[in-house]
């Protein structure tokens, strides 16, 4: 009986590689939460409905109050990205720009990385970013410089975020992401 358990612990963990987050509702982004710029007193509306297959992120943004941005985040956890070379998103959206966020610091006001991507076909795409091309940004303002392998071993959490400076509706669909 404690073989087979301990087979089914392993078969379990083979299916499920930590370098994936599966969106879809077998997958493990229960801890992932929306936030938007109502933090600061912005007006952008978003949410996160998960479906058999993805996720889809969708909502308003406005540029009412200083707002402008609505995001999709994980919780704070370790995520030591170090043996990883790039990181694959598959998505679909309609058309707006949005950034994959990494954050080493939980205060606002120091350097998170992001990059960049975006599709206007609605149709399925993967998009993969090599690690060492994350740029800094510090308040929303890009430094010039880009995450270093220091930084790759401290992630505290996960993020798309859209901050075009654009108002309007926007929707996403996450297929999954995964560290390669």
């Amino acid at each position: 009986m404690l073989r087979s358990i301990l087979i089914f612990i392993a078969i379990v963990f083979m299916v499920t590689p930590k370098n994936k987050i599966d969106f879809g509702t077998a997958g493990n982004t229960q801890n992932w939460v929306v936030v938007n710029d109502g933090v600061m007193g912005g007006l952008s509306k978003s949410t996160a409905i998960t479906y058999e297959n993805h996720v889809l992120f969708s909502g308003i943004t406005s540029l009412k109050n200083n707002g402008g941005f609505a995001s999709y985040r994980s919780t704070y956890d370790d995520y030591n990205l170090n043996d990883y070379e790039s990181v694959e998103i598959r998505f679909k959206s309609t058309g707006r720009t949005f950034y994959f966020q990494l954050d080493a610091y939980k205060s606002w006001w120091y350097p998170n990385y992001k990059y960049e991507f975006s599709s206007d076909d609605n149709k399925w795409t993967i998009v993969s970013i090599p690690l060492n091309d994350f740029k800094e940004y510090r308040v929303g303002q890009e430094t010039g410089e880009k995450i270093s392998q220091s930084q790759l071993d401290n992630i505290l959490r996960l993020g798309i975020i859209l901050i075009d400076k654009k108002e309007g509706p926007f929707e996403l669909q996450i297929d999954y992401i995964k560290f390669i």
